[in-house]
């Protein structure tokens, strides 16, 4: 799978990307983990904004069934690796608003997209489906990595 995958880009990740890629019994694990591990362990930059790491252990617990000490140990793991963790600044936000307003949706995601421009990610991945429209005319690159058959089945957080 991660052969056919883009190298040499730059990844911004959503927090139910971030969540399943680390649970590794997760039904969309194999889907979502080559975008991770391409970042990981081969030619790509992962993009983890700085609060993720906390909420994706919530869910890996909550939500996911993960005991939380193996929670624990796979954020810190992903926080002492490669990926760059980032944060948001007051434009960042602020853009967030404006692109909120301009493109008519709604500010959490149109953050996840400020984000995206403010660290000229080449690639955003998120497990939503309403980015297509989002990104259009952006430079970033919209993917959701689960095929549309498995996504019905599955259960997202927001946040």
């Amino acid at each position: 799978m991660t052969d056919s995958l883009p190298t040499e880009v730059t990844v911004l990740t959503d927090v139910n990307v971030l969540a399943i890629g680390l649970t590794d019994d997760h039904p969309a694990h194999d889907d979502v983990y080559p975008w991770i591990q391409n970042a990981l362990d081969g030619p790509n930059v992962l993009l983890v904004f700085d609060y993720y790491p906390l909420r994706a252990q919530y869910l890996m617990t909550n939500n996911f069934g993960v005991d939380a000490v193996a929670a624990r140990n796979a954020i810190q793991s992903l926080v002492r690796s490669p990926a760059r963790i980032v944060s948001a600044t007051e434009t960042t936000i602020l853009e967030a608003y404006e692109i909120s307003a301009e493109k008519n949706h709604d500010v959490y995601d149109s953050f996840i997209l400020a984000l995206a421009r403010a660290y000229d990610a080449d690639y955003l991945i998120t497990t939503d489906d309403d980015f297509d429209e989002l990104c259009d005319g952006e430079a970033v690159t919209y993917t959701n990595p689960i095929p549309p058959d498995k996504r019905s089945k599955l259960t997202f957080i927001q946040g």
